[in-house]
């Protein structure tokens, strides 16, 4: 671990805890913060900070509009993550917005579709993905989910059962409906474990720590928790994320349920945080090499090139009768587009050699 990295940690823990008042980073810290997209959490006078809040409140505004708009027409929704993992903070500014995951049910998607195109929104592109389909509004991107589980986490029974019972939550007078407590926290947690394939980063893992000390005590854990994140494959995730949150971001020690993590994974899971950075932007250009050959060893070279082909054609996604064929689509696509292009032999090998260290930990977690 840096200096750099030992000063974010540092600070994470002063700010989320109230142990200090904020003070100024040094600029290798900043630039950590940077690179997690956290620097509202730690630092107060940055003048990116104004830039964060403003973004926030024209978030939370478009989605009153977007919350409105559903209700008028009698249309069961829910927002994830965003200010449903926002409401856990001790103030919800300071948890960096990105876009709006709005989720409906399977047999709304349609409806709601029609009614946002009718109203003005516009989809960022000409194909419709399979979980969700991006729309832009005021400025702001809008992923309309049809399903929120993907690549082999699948949480999707728990959260239909939650959007039988949702709950209104409200962040500085905006309100609107999320899942209940467990199934919430399944989201935050499920997405903890798809970041971890193609670049995890610590606002995600804060996300999952400030829900768990509002949330998660002990006999939650037992009662309910436990068993569900089990059945989803993510309970070893589950300890070991939130010991590396006892042990290096400040949660309090109140909570034992995870008491018997492997110090090791927990080490292991940090470095790997640390190193991608926010939805691994810190790696660049050499992020997709190191993605696309952790997913070639989980899940085989032609399921991995069929799947991602299905996903990225847009001829088959009008034609299925192409189906065959997506597995060489993508090896064009991939040749097209150039992967690893600029990168140097000593480059590329350590792109592969991350790879194997992101495959393993995923196998030691239980979510290869």
């Amino acid at each position: 671990m840096t200096s750099a990295q030992q000063g974010l940690l540092s600070s994470i823990r002063d700010n989320l805890w109230g142990k200090i008042e904020q003070r100024s980073l040094a600029i290798d810290v900043l630039a950590e913060a940077k690179n997690q997209a956290i620097i509202p959490l730690v630092c107060s006078d940055n003048p990116e900070v104004v830039h964060y809040a403003v973004h926030s409140i024209r978030v939370l505004y478009e989605q009153d509009t977007l919350v409105n708009l559903l209700r008028e027409a009698a249309i069961p929704a829910v927002i994830l993550k965003g200010t449903s993992a926002a409401i856990y903070y001790h103030d919800p500014f300071r948890r960096t917005m990105g876009d709006i995951d709005l989720l409906v049910p399977p047999e709304h998607f349609d409806q709601t579709l029609e009614l946002l195109l009718q109203k003005g929104y516009v989809c960022e592109d000409d194909k419709e993905g399979v979980r969700h389909t991006i729309l832009l509004h005021g400025g702001i991107a809008i992923e309309l989910h049809r399903r929120f589980s993907s690549d082999g986490i699948d949480v999707e029974h728990y959260i239909q059962h939650g959007m039988e019972h949702p709950m209104t939550a409200e962040v500085d007078g905006h309100r609107f409906p999320m899942l209940p407590p467990l199934e919430n926290g399944l989201v935050l947690l499920a997405h903890v474990a798809q970041h971890l394939r193609n670049g995890l980063g610590l606002r995600q893992m804060i996300d999952w720590m400030m829900y768990v000390h509002a949330q998660l005590a002990d006999e939650f854990w037992e009662t309910a928790f436990r068993s569900a994140a089990a059945d989803c494959g993510l309970e070893t995730l589950a300890i070991t994320a939130t010991r590396l949150c006892q042990k290096y971001l400040g949660l309090p020690d109140s909570i034992t349920w995870c008491d018997g993590a492997d110090d090791k994974l927990v080490d292991d899971l940090l470095e790997n945080l640390l190193v991608t950075g926010n939805f691994g932007h810190v790696h660049g250009t050499g992020s997709s090499v190191e993605t696309v050959a952790t997913n070639i060893k989980r899940t085989g070279l032609f399921r991995y090139l069929q799947q991602q082909g299905e996903h990225n054609w847009k001829a088959y996604q009008e034609h299925k009768a192409l189906k065959p064929l997506c597995w060489a689509y993508q090896i064009g696509r991939y040749i097209h587009r150039g992967l690893g292009t600029g990168r140097s032999s000593i480059q590329l090998a350590e792109d592969y050699s991350r790879s194997q260290a992101r495959y393993d930990l995923l196998t030691r977690l239980g979510i290869d």
